[in-house]
């Protein structure tokens, strides 16, 4: 600092006696006329006011409308650049004060901008010479200060300032000189600011080629491409914060500078990916670039720093949909060969297992198959690859539309296995797939915005209908070991020796349901519903088959009680089991109000509430159920009938489980 102010003295002092010398003094006192213009002196008298030099007046003709940033009005202040000459100004980087010179110099030697230069002469020529000389040597010098616009030092963004300052000053020089008739410098228009442009361009252009990793960041990547990638991306990343943050306060604010920079590298970052994309590119290049392109590039955008000042929808994309398409096929389509192949093996292990007599493992009491873990984590893979490569979710259906044909084929080796029931370890291989059928209905559901609509309802179906066959599967046994139990209901004996027959059943069905093993809870929990379901349905079918006369009131009102005592032990010992058919609780006894009853008007009015609570109750089974009150009259039956086809058409469509669809009768 000392010496910058002795430095700062002298200059001052060397000045001020040239100004004296010039104009016939020699002082250089403080009382001089310099220093004291317009004031008196000790005896009264006034000095005369001293004319500065146009150089050094500050508030100029030649540079009352240039207008810079950071730019003080100051117009009676004399600065330390103002009192330095071209050359110190253009040596300490004080490039406006050194471009001001110059305009003040361009105006003497042409005199008046409004006047026709004067016939050239030696000593005018040399002149003229000499400024050309500085001109050029200016705006190198503007040209350097601006290549160093992004280097990290304050110096460098204060010689920034005073070049841009110049700048405008040269472009305000242009304009005056456009408007005026007659001969023109050689150097005008200088079209300073294009040049500034043209220089900041090849400055990105060059950064962006010569653009590195650190090595602990480069060593993590695979390939010289996706170094380069990487390497202009962070490059970019970088520069455009140092812009955003050191840059932008040297530039006025109409210059839009950070826009401009943002435009500059985003055509350089695209011109290199344009000159990648010629290449054939590897999967793994495939996929870096477009995930670059499409997802950690508009993420630099994103930064809040960056969103203040540049406007991304203004850039675009780094490379255009026609480019993009082709990579975006290549890398979908080695996705989907990729998923394919992979959960094909996944289906060919899971049957050679069961083909070789394999038992699937048992976990936690469990039998478990680890297929549909599989097949779903290679699918989710596969998605959020996509997603991360290409941005979006829209392109991931290719992926998830595979999981239909794999379930199709699934569903076969199903069957195949039901087919070889006989194996002994086909059992236990259903009781796994079911938990893998679960667990695949679960994936379908909870991601179900990423499956097309169809795609999706077709996989349920699929999955719906290996969730029945493979239940009913498991029941069928034990159907069949009941089979002997049910042929005594609904018959003579049944209402004879009711507590003999329907506790034979019971017993049955509760040592089977204690017998049920190897499931997971809630498989266990379906099937044992499925079965609840099952043997109501047998129940009401035996009922429905009319083996029993009913011939009086008291026979009905027995007969009604039974099939309520039934229903509700039987209702008691499911749901005690597991099962959460919870609505199946009142069909027995809705069926046992119709026996009970005697009033043909009660019984139409509880037909119609049956088949308002069950919509799928025919016209037939309302029949076989009447013909078991045999003191009924033709025309009564035929009443309850029209009248349960009076009221179908109104009964409820509401979502309701279906039940007499099920029951079979003859």
């Amino acid at each position: 600092m000392k010496l910058f102010r002795g430095l700062r003295d002298e200059a001052v002092m060397r000045t001020l006696r040239t100004r004296n010398t010039v104009l016939g003094t020699g002082s250089t006192e403080p009382n001089s006329s310099v220093e004291h213009s317009g004031k008196t002196t000790s005896d009264g008298r006034k000095f005369k006011p001293l004319t500065l030099p146009r150089i050094l007046r500050r508030n100029s003709k030649s540079n009352t409308n240039i207008t810079a940033p950071d730019v003080p009005n100051t117009s009676s202040v004399i600065t330390l650049e103002e009192l330095l000459t071209f050359e110190q100004n253009l040596e300490r980087n004080c490039l406006s004060a050194a471009g001001q010179q110059l305009i003040e110099r361009e105006e003497r030697l042409y005199g008046q901008i409004s006047e026709e230069v004067v016939q050239s002469t030696t000593e005018w020529e040399k002149e003229e010479e000499q400024f050309i000389r500085d001109h050029k040597a200016l705006l190198s010098q503007i040209d350097l200060v601006v290549k160093s616009s992004l280097s990290p030092d304050e110096d460098s963004l204060e010689a920034l300032k005073s070049a841009v300052k110049a700048i405008l000053q040269e472009e305000e020089q242009d304009r005056r000189w456009l408007k005026q008739v007659g001969k023109q410098p050689a150097w005008r228009p200088s079209e300073c600011r294009r040049h500034h442009n043209t220089v900041l361009q090849s400055l990105v252009e060059e950064r962006m080629d010569n653009a590195e990793l650190p090595p602990e960041e480069s060593n993590k990547l695979r390939s010289s491409l996706q170094r380069d990638v990487c390497g202009k991306g962070r490059r970019l990343q970088k520069d455009l914060l140092r812009v955003v943050k050191d840059v932008k306060g040297c530039y006025p604010e109409d210059m839009d500078i950070c826009n401009f920079y943002g435009k500059m590298y985003h055509q350089a970052f695209s011109a290199g990916m344009r000159n990648i994309e010629e290449y054939g590119l590897g999967m793994d290049d495939c996929s870096y670039l477009l995930y670059w392109v499409n997802v950690a590039y508009p993420e630099i955008l994103q930064n809040p720093e960056l969103t203040k000042v540049i406007n991304p929808e203004m850039l675009g994309k780094l490379l255009t949909e026609e480019l993009t398409t082709p990579l975006e096929n290549q890398c979908l389509t080695h996705k989907e060969t990729e998923v394919q192949t992979l959960i094909n093996k996944v289906l060919m292990v899971e049957e050679q297992a069961w083909m070789e007599g394999s038992v699937p493992e048992l976990r936690d009491d469990c039998y478990f198959s680890p297929l549909a873990i599989d097949v779903i984590q290679f699918i989710n893979a596969a998605v959020k690859s996509i997603e991360t490569v290409l941005g979006t979710m829209s392109k991931v259906q290719i992926i998830v539309c595979l999981l239909k044909d794999f379930l199709n084929s699934y569903k076969k080796f199903q069957e195949k296995v039901l087919k070889g029931s006989n194996n002994g370890n086909s059992r236990t291989v259903i009781m796994a797939n079911l938990a893998c059928v679960e667990q695949f209905r679960d994936y379908i559901v909870n991601k179900a915005d990423i499956f097309p609509v169809d795609v999706k309802e077709c996989c349920l179906s699929i999955v719906a209908e290996m969730k029945n066959i493979g239940y009913t599967f498991l029941t069928s046994p034990i159907h069949k070991d009941l089979k002997s139990q049910y042929r005594d209901l609904g018959t003579p004996v049944w209402l004879e020796k009711k507590k003999q027959v329907f506790e034979k059943l019971f017993e049955g069905i509760n040592k089977h349901t204690q017998d049920l093993k190897g499931l997971t809870n809630s498989c266990h929990q379906e099937l044992l519903s499925q079965l609840h379901l099952e043997v109501t349905v047998e129940y009401v079918r035996r009922l429905l088959k009319r083996k029993i006369k009913l011939r009086d009131k008291e026979m009905q009102e027995q007969a009604a009680r039974s099939v309520c005592e039934d229903g509700q032990r039987l209702h008691k010992l499911f749901t005690e089991a597991g099962s959460r058919e919870e609505w199946l609780s009142d069909i027995l006894p809705k069926i046992a109000e119709v026996l009970k009853l005697q009033d043909i008007s009660s019984i139409q009015l509880e037909i119609v509430t049956l088949s308002q609570a069950y919509p799928d109750l025919s016209e037939f089974q309302v029949s076989a159920l009447l013909s078991l009150k045999s003191n009924l009259s033709a025309s009564a039956v035929r009443r309850v009938k029209k009248t349960l086809l009076d009221n179908q058409d109104t009964t409820s469509s509401q979502d309701v489980p279906s039940f007499f669809s099920k029951v079979q009768v003859k």
